[in-house]
Formats: structure tokens, sequence, C-alpha cells
């Protein structure tokens, strides 16, 4: 008779904690930012710098796996985020300080995702194991993305002539929360003795064929990029600027639930679909899924919906066939045999489109930039093309 599972508890917490700062710094950020006074431009020239841990990350991920000590980078950078988010709610009223912290965030966040995977990769995981890590990481995105941007548009109404009170309450949060999950984790985390390098992350690095795939990684998801950050401020500008004009709390359910439940049921179809017929077969029907997010953002700010339903069913639309695209990217990733390059240059793709979309955003405004975008996804069948040709 098998015992009982003390893996899940732990997996599941860390999984979550895993999802967790992500959001803060490629969602909330650019809502704060927003709030503060930031041009668009300024905006997301800005959260284009998070991605910055993620592009090096070739570079500096085997200190942390030559290490042999993963459970306590966890518990480090767990400590550290509690203590980078109440800092943010003490500092809210310096730019600068903001700026500076969201920039260790980033950084914190993305040792704490490499250290969460070497922990993980380490156990002997099951295929249910594989199903509750992915599960809790995408209940992070909704917590973060839905559940507090709610609580926060809340408070803003509450505390209406002090917009920055709500914020200060919601990183003080965020630092309870992952002040709970470091305590929860000295104690659940199991110990080893010696925590192994995986030799197989090295043995990627070095594989051949490296340049066969570098298009398809730089520019497969290079528009939808473009567009992923853009489509945040359109969603909460006023209808006077172009927007569509949703509150934080319409927001964070149209994007924090209903677009997150999208994404994720287009992501399993996506991998069903693969898992089926290959690959090599799903590409193109996945690639032209890819241009449907543009589409829907070239109507929405041409029509400019006033309906939440219309806006909420149009977001459900794109973000279910972005998921199931996507799937196909994240398949050629498990693939290549030089795997940590390809992340590296998948983030690369995600910095750049969200780099050159403020300046594009500044200059044409939402319906021209939309179109060009539209456009540019052309490159997403170019890349598919350059690899089965």
């Amino acid at each position: 008779m098998n015992g009982p599972d003390r893996t899940t508890p732990w997996l599941s917490s860390l999984y979550f904690a895993k999802g967790m700062p992500r959001v803060v710094i490629f969602v909330i950020a650019l809502l704060l930012f927003r709030q503060m006074g930031f041009h668009a431009t300024e905006n997301l020239c800005l959260v284009s710098l998070f991605y910055l841990p993620w592009v090096l990350k070739v570079w500096w991920k085997p200190l942390v796996d030559h290490s042999h000590h993963f459970r306590l980078w966890i518990l480090t950078m767990q400590f550290l985020l509690a203590l980078s988010f109440a800092l943010l709610a003490f500092s809210l009223s310096e730019a600068w300080q903001v700026i500076g912290l969201l920039i260790a965030v980033s950084w914190l966040t993305a040792i704490h995702n490499v250290a969460a995977d070497g922990f993980a990769r380490l156990r002997p995981l099951t295929y249910r194991h594989s199903v509750v890590q992915e599960l809790f990481r995408k209940f992070a995105l909704i917590v973060g993305q839905g559940f507090l941007l709610v609580l926060a548009g809340n408070l803003q109404v509450f505390y209406r002539h002090d917009m920055l009170y709500a914020w200060r309450v919601l990183f003080y949060f965020l630092s309870g929360i992952f002040m709970l999950l470091f305590f929860w984790h000295v104690w659940t985390l199991p110990r080893s003795r010696r925590e192994a390098f995986d030799t197989s992350v090295v043995q990627q690095m070095s594989g051949e064929g490296w340049s066969r795939g570098v298009l398809f990684l730089l520019f497969y998801a290079f528009a939808q990029a473009m567009v992923g950050k853009v489509s945040i401020l359109f969603l909460i500008d006023t209808f006077r600027n172009g927007g569509v004009g949703l509150s934080p709390q319409e927001f964070g359910f149209v994007m924090g639930i209903v677009g997150i439940v999208a994404l994720t049921v287009g992501g399993l179809l996506g991998t069903r679909a693969i898992g089926r017929f290959g690959l090599r077969k799903c590409l193109w029907p996945m690639a032209l899924s890819m241009l449907v997010p543009c589409v829907v953002y070239v109507a929405l700010s041409y029509l400019q919906p006033r309906s939440l339903m219309m806006v909420g069913l149009c977001v459900l639309a794109e973000q279910m066939a972005y998921g199931f695209g996507f799937a196909a990217y994240l398949s050629y990733l498990k693939q290549i045999e030089n795997r940590e390059q390809g992340k590296s240059l998948m983030a690369l793709s995600l910095l750049m489109g969200c780099l050159v979309s403020g300046p594009l955003l500044q200059l044409f405004g939402y319906n021209a930039f939309f179109v060009l975008a539209q456009g540019l996804s052309v490159l997403t069948l170019l890349s598919a093309f350059s690899v089965y040709r």
C-alpha cells in the first residue's frame, strides 16, 4: 500500500510562488506606472528591462545549478521577495525607487524560477505532479492578475483621493504572502545531503543545429509580444485616448480570470494536438492561430465596444488562440538540444517586442499600431517556414 503523498503540498505552493512575481513585473507594473504618470513609451521601455534576467539566463543559470543548494536559493529568494514587496509599498512616492526595486524583483524572480525547477527536477515526480505544477502556476496568475487587481480596484474606489494607497496595500499583502511561503517552505521543502547538478543542461547548451531555429525562436511570437503589453494599456485606457476604458476590477476579471482560463485551455488543446499528430503537422494551423490576437485588437481598436461582455468574449477568443499557437513554440523548445539558449532567445524576442512597441505606439496610436502588428505577424509564418520547409 502506498504511503501518503508528501510531495504535492510543497510542490503546489512552490509553483504558486514561482508564478506570482511574474504577474507583478509584467502586468501590475504596467498599471502601476500608468497611474504614477509615466508615458506609454516610458512604461513599455521600463517593463522591457524586466526581461533581461531571462535573456541573460544562459550565462548565470550554471552558477545556480553548480551551487548544489537549490533549497537555500529558493528560501533566500522568497525572503528577499517578501522584503522587496514591503519596500515597494513603502517607496511608492519615489519613482526611481520603484523602478529599482522592480528591477531587483525581476532578478529575484528569475533566480527563484531556476532554483524551483532545479529542485523539482531532482525529485521523483510523476505525471500527476507535473499537472500540479502547471495548475498552481496558472492559479498564481489568476490570483495575481485577477483577484489582486480586483482588490486594488476596489481599494482605489474606496480611497479615491489617494490612488497609490491601494497599491501600497497590495504590495504589503504580497509581502505577507511571500513571508508565509518562506516559513511554509522552511518547514515543508525536503532536505537532501547533496543536490547533484544535471549535466544534461551542459549537453543541451553545446548541441548542433543551433542556427536552424534562431529565426523561429526570435520571430514566431514577435508580433504577439508587441501586442501583449500594449493590449494591457489599451484595455484600461480611456475611450477618448482610443482605449476601451476598463476599470482595474473589470480588467482583473477579463484578463486575470477569463483570459488566463482561456490561455490554459488553448495551451492544453495545443499540447494534445501535438501529442497526437506531431509538431510538423500542427505547426501551420498553430502559426495561423497566432495571427488571431492581432486581428482581435485591430477590431477592438476601431469598434471600441462599451460592453464588458463583448470585450470579455474578444479576450477569451484571442487568448485561447494564442495559447493554442504558442504550444508549438514550447514544443519546439523541448525538442532542440540547446534548450537554454533557446529560452534566452525567447526572452530576447519578448524584450524586443515590448521595447519597440513603446515608440511605435507613441508614433501611430492604438489603431495604426495594431494594424502594423498585424502586418508584422507575417514574421510568424516566415519563421515557421524556416523550421519546416
